[in-house]
């Protein structure tokens, strides 16, 4: 097991991790929600190393088990694309090995219908969720909405979501979501505004 100094450093040494330095003459972040922030976690040149992310879901699993998760109920794992399917795979892969026993993975992607957001799943994995018991993943928990959403579509399913989330980096201030306990290998609160909001911009 890692601690979250190690996790971190694997970031920065990726160029994964960006802190604003306060300098108002250099620009802060802009997230990809068009949010604003003094920094961001960039996972998305963390997942491409495979020994990394195994180490991570490795990790995560460990911390879930430490936190009175209950490895042996996980049916499946599921984590919103494009940065939590490898993880969501990585992490089922892990349950299986310490199982003996089938643990299946997919990912769901965004879905908008003029202002009403959701996740859906391929076909192919629409029969999977029916009575089994799901564990969320996610790559950076921000807002939680993608989280949320997945959720959504695995209960309308029929599946049922555990009382977890697991995450590699929690750069929100929740220790929770919707009753869900967040189990980060980093956590690491940063703040998010809205343009009109926005400290910085001002």
């Amino acid at each position: 097991m890692h601690n979250t100094d190690y996790w971190i450093n694997q970031y920065k040494e990726k160029n994964a991790l960006w802190i604003y330095d306060g300098n108002p003459k250099r620009p802060h972040a802009r997230l990809t929600s068009n949010r604003h922030s003094n920094g961001f976690f960039n996972s998305r040149l963390v997942i491409p190393d495979e020994i990394l992310l195994r180490s991570a879901a490795s990790d995560l699993l460990y911390l879930f088990d430490r936190q009175d998760g209950d490895i042996e109920k996980i049916d499946g794992v599921v984590g919103p694309q494009t940065g939590a399917t490898k993880l969501a795979e990585f992490i089922s892969d892990q349950v299986r090995a310490h199982n003996m026993d089938s643990c299946f993975w997919a990912s769901s992607a965004k879905h908008s219908n003029w202002d009403v957001k959701s996740m859906v799943f391929d076909d192919k994995d629409l029969d999977l969720f029916q009575g089994h018991y799901i564990l969320l993943c996610e790559d950076v928990l921000t807002t939680g909405e993608s989280v949320d959403l997945t959720a959504t579509a695995v209960t309308n399913l029929g599946g049922i979501i555990l009382p977890f989330v697991v995450v590699l980096v929690n750069r929100s201030d929740f220790k929770e979501m919707s009753g869900r306990k967040i189990i980060a290998l980093i956590d690491r609160p940063m703040p998010v505004w809205t343009l009109e909001e926005c400290p910085l911009c001002k």
